[in-house]
């Protein structure tokens, strides 16, 4: 498992490696990279620190989200985001 690592720029390549393709996803405003094109949720988490039981959401673009759980499969499309599952409180 290659884990997601956190960036401020984009990279070109991979390790030296030309042509080497990264894909870029968002988390709570921190941009990440991936070496595939897809990824776990738990993955994810992982990579942005996120305990399984806090809960991750997608963000689309025209603004609706949706649940995303450990074992799911995510495709990273260009401007993926995502963020911690928000908490309510009662009272």
């Amino acid at each position: 498992m290659t884990l997601a690592q956190p960036t401020d720029t984009v990279p070109h390549g991979s390790g030296g490696q030309p042509g080497a393709a990264h894909f870029v996803f968002d988390v709570d405003g921190t941009t990440y990279t991936h070496n595939r094109p897809t990824i776990t949720g738990l993955e994810i988490m992982d990579a942005a620190g996120i305990r399984p039981s806090d809960g991750l959401v997608q963000i689309f673009e025209d603004g609706t989200t949706r649940s995303v759980a450990p074992d799911d499969e995510v495709r990273l499309v260009p401007d993926a985001r995502f963020k911690r599952r928000p908490r309510f409180k009662r009272g």
